[in-house]
């Protein structure tokens, strides 16, 4: 197939384009008054949702715009492997799945802050909720909108062209009103930031949870479908299947390249930067027990059951599924733009900016119709992630600050106009953050490093009694300071040897703070074990899980893992080989996964948490 310029999109792409957007705000103004009856319904759809809806919207969310992007510049760095970076998550989503979900759910509370005055008690208890409150609401939203921002400028770059559109004169009169400091790229990549945000934030703030779930599954349809589309024609560029490894052959060490596990003398991902993935990353971060809109989505399922087969499914497409079509495209972006030549025009660009490929690509590759599906799906991809951040942020503002601090007797109505204007707040933040932030890889990384030693005083909050309120405070202040301090005092460190620096001193604060301050009160912690459930050790409190749960729970979560890997890899090998490797392990991952949900069951009954 003949390679396209890069340029604007075609009319028939247009279309397309501007069809999807239209649909986005039909949904949200149909949904709109359902949401309004009451802050319950607007952020948790009156616990009613389904397992596919609630782990479809799970994967639609964490399925952005900026992931093909990293993809491609982790396989042009370090190889198929590299993807341990984001792959190693798999092992806290399926912790999610078989652990806190049937938790979550049975906490009943609106947000995951709520639940720390439902653990703990007193002055601090209240501090800690409202200071994760904002923290989480800002400071993370804000890093989180700020890349997924850079992310679509960077696709729509090659394509959109206000100045064709509106005219030269309209777009110097922006330039010349809009902050320069406020640019997000040139004003013509602001105009389309505005124009987006502005989409997402009206039917995101009529439609609630419910409105941006919704969107989800049309979203996450759209974008796999257009993800795997791209990856066909791809393909076909480059000869097919065998033409890739042929050509791959040539030009790098192709067996290191494809390899899914890094080699022990790997200069580019060495084996103890491959074990902090796996042995500590997952863990360290604070959505580690499922904190943050993950717990969102598991506060709106129907039961118990629900929750839980809903974060399962989420794991699947999140790793199994969505992993090989942006595999498979980076790897053809090595063949069409070699490592170490710069060359001009396109090859320049992504010879500068290894994340660019995929965009590129795209502009080369696709003809019109197939290219408009493709942009169409990654503005959903866009879109599903900033909803569900601004839907999340604004139900801390609403509910953690402005209704627990400033107005507890607040009516309905009132809650949910001023979790509309959250909505429209934080979308402003968005763009303001975006305009900061230069490489998607490094604000990930950054990050990462926040949050961590946030993970272990989340996740002990529910399996011992003696953590208490001081324990995440502590963690949070320690990791807070130390990604603040280390970041800057070793700029050319690896991260990942800041990450373990970090959470060496989070964890160790956060335990020093939990011996040196008292227990939360007996009584206190008796009504939270009654109403969780929760498994580990509790000093015999009533309602606390029997011993015997651990059992069910540990098998849950290896078979989990073991079959999330499993399917994972074993699609890989069908689709790089050998085959027969891949069928025997792609079947393996899904007997697993059965065996998941079985010993999930289990573990809910012996904990008392029934499907209810």
């Amino acid at each position: 197939m003949p390679s396209r310029p890069m340029g604007s999109l075609a009319v028939i792409d247009w279309t397309i384009v501007a069809t999807y957007l239209v649909a986005t705000l039909l949904v949200g103004a149909w949904v709109s008054r359902s949401a309004g009856r009451s802050l319950e319904s607007y952020f948790v759809a009156d616990r009613s949702l389904p397992w596919w809806w609630l782990g479809t919207s799970m994967a639609a969310t964490t399925f952005a715009a900026d992931t093909p992007l990293v993809v491609a510049g982790l396989v042009a760095k370090h190889g198929v492997a590299g993807n341990w970076l984001w792959w190693s998550w798999a092992i806290s989503h399926v912790s999610v799945a078989v652990v806190f979900a049937a938790l979550w759910r049975r906490s009943r509370v609106l947000t995951d802050a709520e639940l720390i005055e439902l653990r703990y008690t007193g002055r601090s208890g209240a501090w800690l909720r409202g200071f994760k409150a904002a923290f989480f609401a800002i400071l993370i939203n804000a890093i989180i909108l700020g890349w997924v921002v850079r992310a679509m400028v960077k696709i729509a770059a090659p394509f959109v062209d206000w100045q064709a559109l509106l005219g030269a004169g309209a777009v110097e009169t922006f330039a010349a009103v809009w902050p320069a400091a406020l640019l997000v790229g040139t004003p013509n990549d602001t105009i389309t930031v505005l124009v987006l945000f502005g989409v997402i934030g009206a039917y995101s703030s009529l439609g609630g949870i419910r409105g941006v779930i919704l969107t989800d599954l049309v979203q996450f349809v759209m974008a796999l479908a257009g993800g795997a589309l791209f990856a066909w024609f791809a393909i076909e560029h480059v000869g097919g299947m065998q033409g890739l490894r042929e050509g791959l052959a040539q030009h790098y060490d192709a067996e290191a390249l494809l390899s899914f596990v890094p080699a022990q003398d790997a200069a580019w991902l060495p084996v103890h930067v491959f074990l902090i993935y796996i042995a500590v990353q997952w863990w360290a971060q604070y959505y580690s027990d499922g904190s943050g809109y993950l717990a969102q989505r598991v506060f709106a399922a129907r039961d118990e059951r629900h929750a839980v087969g809903g974060a399962l499914w989420f794991v699947v497409l999140n790793y199994a599924v969505r992993t090989w079509p942006w595999v498979l495209v980076a790897l053809v972006a090595l063949l069409v733009f070699p490592l170490g030549t710069a060359g001009e025009g396109a090859a320049a660009v992504v010879a500068a900016d290894r994340e660019m490929a995929y965009p590129v690509l795209m502009a080369q590759l696709l003809p019109a119709g197939a290219l408009g599906l493709l942009f169409a799906s990654l503005l959903a991809a866009f879109m599903s992630t900033v909803d569900t951040h601004l839907n999340w942020g604004a139900s801390y503002l609403t509910h953690d600050l402005y209704r627990r601090f400033v107005d507890p007797g607040a009516s309905q109505a009132r809650l949910v106009w001023i979790s509309r204007l959250s909505v429209m707040l934080l979308t402003a933040m968005g763009v303001v953050v975006a305009s900061r932030i230069d490489s998607i890889e490094q604000a990930w990384r950054f990050f990462i490093a926040l949050g961590a030693g946030l993970g272990l005083p989340s996740m002990l909050r529910w399996f011992w009694w003696r953590a208490n309120a001081w324990t995440e405070i502590a963690g949070i202040v320690a990791a807070v300071t130390s990604a603040m301090v280390l970041y800057p005092l070793f700029p050319d460190a690896r991260p990942e040897h800041l990450l373990v620096a970090i959470v060496a001193i989070a964890t160790t604060s956060a335990l020093v703070a939990t011996f040196l301050t008292p227990p939360v009160p007996r009584d206190h912690l008796a009504a939270f074990t009654r109403r969780v459930r929760p498994p580990g050790w509790w000093k015999d409190l009533p309602g606390a899980a029997p011993k015997t749960a651990l059992g069910w729970l540990g098998a849950a979560w290896l078979a989990g893992n073991a079959g999330v890997f499993a399917l994972m890899f074993g699609i890989g090998y069908l689709l790089l080989g050998p085959r027969a490797k891949g069928a025997v392990l792609a079947l393996s991952g899904l007997f697993l996964l059965w065996a998941t949900l079985r010993a999930s069951k289990r573990f809910r009954l012996a904990s008392g948490l029934r499907d209810a």
